[in-house]
């Protein structure tokens, strides 16, 4: 009985190792949930030494090094060498595993933060260097370099298209530097405003042909000295050019009164004058301030755009005065809400009649799950028009949309959501 108790105690230790060896990847996971990301690292690193073949562990090193040196706060000793570490654990996942689309994604998005710190240094042969090492890789997929493509010609000559998410920009900037396509659009990423070193390269890159930035209408030293910004809610009024009031028929003198709210807090309390109100005192962050410039400096001289990929925070009101193009909306001077000017009927019907996607099924066997619900700007911009021929009774148009939707985007991806898709679609038409 003796020799039996013991033997179950042996077992029962050995599973209890064998467990806590196989659960280290679990707890790396429930860490980085928690923001604890060194710690997640270090925990997953343990699961690395127990199991050297599990890509899976190796993607989530890549994954949890790359947040760690560029998402949380500065890392210490960051240099190349840190991102060289991230590159090789992604390789060795996708070495194990050649279809694994979350390490191409990220493979994809290290080059491309490394390509932007470049840049930030205004090395442009490197950004360049960074861009060709995904494409050699293989991590940058036909159906992307389609959507990116199809993005920058959404956009007028000589647009400032703003992007939201690494996918949308990186795969602009990837047509643009590998193929020389579309050079005339400034890509802005709303997100890295706040970045001083960022915004100097596009200040002083306004006139590039490689690049294009765009004119902030500030100083160096403003741009150095960027900090929230102590602010209520304002109103700035922005002058219209005649063209403008003509073509969107508004009243002579017209001005667009654009009401920016304050996007930063703190606990602090004020009263900025003798009497005044005792309030939270309130900020705009340098995102936000950087963003009014660039609008207010255009003075309208050039098409402004947005990727349809934005929360509606991070537009700062702007979006009341949008109007969509299907995967781009442009900037207007109006409030475009039940207005003709809502939707641009010609560029979405450009989009969905002419448009060709002949790589989108390549989505299916090189699917990226992080990035690949991208594609979905295409299903709403079909939506879209279908929507407004259905509200114009035009039930015959609604017929070729639907048609094209079975030709361009019924691939086979996702057959549920397309088959939904289509039902809704075909309900139009009744």
């Amino acid at each position: 009985m003796k020799h039996i108790t013991l033997l179950i105690l042996f077992v029962f230790t050995i599973n209890s190792i064998f467990a806590q060896e196989n659960n280290f990847k679990d707890q790396a996971i429930e860490q980085f949930k928690n923001e604890n990301y060194a710690s997640a690292i270090e925990l997953m690193e343990k699961a690395l030494n127990e199991n050297p073949n599990d890509a899976d562990v190796y993607y989530y090193l890549g994954f949890f090094n790359h947040f760690n040196a560029y998402d949380s706060r500065p890392l210490k000793g960051y240099n190349s060498d840190y991102s060289d570490k991230i590159l090789n654990y992604l390789d060795k996942a996708l070495e194990l595993n050649p279809n694994y689309g979350d390490a191409k994604y990220f493979y994809f998005v290290e080059c491309f933060a490394v390509a932007f710190t470049e840049y930030q240094r205004n090395n442009i042969d490197k950004v360049k260097e960074q861009v060709e090492k995904a494409y050699q890789k293989g991590v940058i997929p036909e159906w992307a370099i389609e959507l990116g493509k199809t993005i920058l010609n959404s956009c007028d000559k000589d647009a400032i298209l703003f992007t939201h998410g690494d996918y949308s920009l990186n795969i602009c900037l990837f047509v643009q530097l590998h193929y020389g396509y579309r050079k005339d659009v400034s890509l802005i990423p709303l997100s890295l405003l706040d970045r001083p070193s960022f915004d100097l390269v596009i200040n002083e890159n306004k006139n590039s042909d490689i690049l294009r930035g765009v004119d902030l209408g500030i100083t160096k030293e403003q741009i150095l000295d960027m900090h929230p910004y102590k602010w209520d809610t304002t109103t700035v009024n922005l002058t219209v050019p005649s063209t403008l009031i003509n073509q969107y028929s508004m009243p002579p003198n017209y001005t667009m009164d654009w009401v920016i709210e304050p996007d930063l807090y703190s606990e602090r309390t004020v009263a900025r004058i003798k009497g005044a109100d005792v309030k939270k005192q309130a900020y705009l962050s340098s995102t936000r301030a950087m963003l009014l410039n660039i609008v207010e400096t255009n003075k309208w001289t050039r098409p402004i755009y947005f990727t349809n990929t934005f929360e509606s925070y991070y537009l700062a009101g702007l979006d009341q005065y949008f109007q969509n193009c299907g995967l781009v909306s442009k900037l207007t001077p109006i409030n475009t809400k039940d207005t003709p000017f809502e939707i641009n009927v010609s560029a979405l019907e450009t989009l969905v009649f002419v448009t060709e996607l002949p790589k989108l099924k390549t989505i299916i066997d090189n699917d990226q799950p992080r990035a690949s619900g991208i594609i979905g700007l295409y299903q709403s911009a079909y939506f879209i028009l279908a929507n407004h021929y259905k509200e114009q009774n035009d039930l015959e148009k609604n017929t070729e949309v639907i048609e094209k939707y079975k030709q361009n985007l019924m691939i086979g991806f996702k057959p549920d959501k397309e088959k939904g898709l289509l039902d809704y679609l075909e309900k139009m038409t009744k």
